[in-house]
């Protein structure tokens, strides 16, 4: 049987990963939880999962067990904007990575962040000056691995936008902020800002993580998203789908978000402000359909009829 420790489970990625490994019987699955973590399911009835709880800033305690491991899932990140990030997000993973028995461990699945990442999928500075503390601990992070003693063993993945949740799985952050605004569509509709993101379920970031726990020889590095959209047909496909009508769209240029900013003085952050001034947060991506395995949810209408249908289950019950 094999051996697989997992961080960050209780979050909305972990839980769609569980849903796929837990019908794995001949995988022994270890998961990191902190005392105050919960899952939205019954973890007693599986008979090959371990909890270990404690936290990260304490990983040294479970050294032992993390020696004997096969596989590693790292995706517990630390969200704060503070030196307490750097210690988790950077001092604790490597920490965690150069545990594992390098006779032994087969692959280590470590969970960045796109947001660190500029033309050609490449790390830019500018996320360690301007970021926020986990942005900058992310940067810092992805800087250090080469130095780990596990680093050949080590395969990153950067999620862009992370979408899922429902009544058995913890909402992502952009799920659950979609139908809550609804109401400025009304406004947002006519005007759109020149920009580029990818997106993903997080059922399908499971997908591609659990198939690249096995595959040989793979890429050290995979940016995870569906195909680049443009923030102009987000608005639009958006308001297409809740009914809402589009007459007109104006180009909004960056400076004149900014001078409004200043005129109602609304503060602009130096990280959020070089986002702003360079919207194109396009790069080259792998999905589920990328290993020849079905995308569950490929395209922006597949992800609001998800949030929709849940919504809708939710308040009838």
């Amino acid at each position: 049987m094999r051996k697989l420790f997992i961080t960050g489970s209780s979050g909305c990625v972990g839980h769609y990963l569980l849903d796929i490994l837990l019908t794995q019987p001949q995988t022994e699955i270890h998961l990191l939880l902190r005392p105050s973590s919960r899952l939205k399911f019954d973890i007693s009835q599986y008979q090959n999962v371990v909890i270990h709880h404690g936290n990260m800033d304490a990983i040294e305690e479970l050294a032992s067990v993390i020696a004997e491991m096969d596989y590693i899932i790292h995706i517990f990140t630390d969200w704060s904007d503070s030196e307490y990030a750097t210690l988790l997000n950077v001092t604790k993973t490597q920490a965690l990575f150069a545990m594992a028995n390098p006779d032994r461990i087969k692959r280590i699945i470590y969970f960045s962040t796109a947001s660190i990442l500029g033309p050609g999928n490449k790390p830019i500075w500018q996320a360690e000056k301007y970021g926020p503390g986990y942005v900058r601990s992310k940067y810092q992070g992805h800087n250090e691995l080469p130095k780990n003693p596990n680093y050949h063993k080590v395969v990153t993945v950067f999620p862009t936008l992370v979408f899922g949740g429902d009544k058995t799985h913890p909402y992502s952050h952009m799920s659950s902020g979609i139908l809550p605004n609804l109401n400025y569509l009304k406004w947002i509709r006519f005007f759109y800002l020149d920009a580029r993101f990818h997106f993903l379920h997080s059922k399908d970031i499971a997908s591609v993580v659990v198939h690249l726990l096995d595959i040989p020889n793979p890429a050290k590095e995979y940016v995870l998203g569906n195909p680049v959209m443009t923030g102009k047909d987000a608005i639009r496909r958006l308001c297409k789908f809740f009914k809402i009508p589009v007459y007109f769209q104006l180009k909004i240029p960056v400076k004149a978000v900014l001078w409004l900013a200043d005129r109602f003085r609304i503060v602009i952050g130096p990280w959020e402000r070089y986002c702003l001034e360079n919207p194109f947060f396009e790069y080259t991506v792998v999905n589920p359909s990328s290993f020849g395995k079905p995308t569950a949810f490929p395209t922006l209408e597949s992800l609001l009829e998800d949030i929709v249908t849940n919504e809708q289950s939710n308040r009838t019950t």
